[in-house]
């Protein structure tokens, strides 16, 4: 008779742990609520509209103006891929939820000049108004670590979801739904 390794059921029970934490590590990245200000107050802003405006529309958006509408925030920059692929889905849920009070609004994040962050809107594709976080105050106040980070406030000025990376357009259809209700 052949005798046993006596590491190979440790072997076992170390891969299965591995994929274990692999696995929880997946669900944590990829989770709905993002942002540690899931649940409460969404901290204000005030933000100049830097691209994407209406002729005659307001220069700027206060959050604290928005109250008795969902308010959805897409915090991105010009380099980034992921949030260029965002960009598709936001105006494809723009197009269908605006009417019924949702208001979208792209947040860049970069310290880059009006010109070039227009231009970036325009090659995106972006079909809602650009603010301009350009010192970053509001990107610290939102806890932003990652982008494109989305985030959906509700009509009562409390962040409802919030989700980094590509957004999945089912998921935020219904977070966005839900807030509306």
């Amino acid at each position: 008779m052949k005798a046993r390794d006596p590491r190979s059921p440790r072997r076992w029970i170390h891969w299965l742990i591995t994929a274990m934490a692999f696995v929880a590590l997946y669900a944590w990245m990829t989770r709905g609520n993002a942002s540690p200000l899931m649940g409460g107050q969404a901290p204000d802003l005030t933000l100049p509209v830097a691209a994407g405006g209406r002729p005659g529309g307001p220069m700027e958006l206060d959050l604290s103006e928005m109250a008795g509408q969902v308010v959805v925030l897409d915090f991105w920059a010009s380099w980034c891929q992921a949030c260029r692929r965002t960009t598709p889905i936001l105006n494809d849920l723009q197009e269908e939820l605006a009417v019924e009070g949702a208001a979208f609004y792209a947040v860049n994040v970069e310290p880059i000049d009006r010109q070039r962050l227009q231009a970036a809107h325009a090659a995106f594709g972006t079909e809602f108004p650009t603010l301009h976080d350009r010192t970053g105050v509001v990107q610290r106040r939102y806890a932003i670590k990652m982008l494109p980070t989305v985030i959906v406030v509700g009509r009562d000025g409390v962040v409802r979801w919030a989700s980094t990376g590509v957004p999945s357009k089912t998921r935020l259809r219904g977070a966005i739904s839900d807030a509306l209700r």
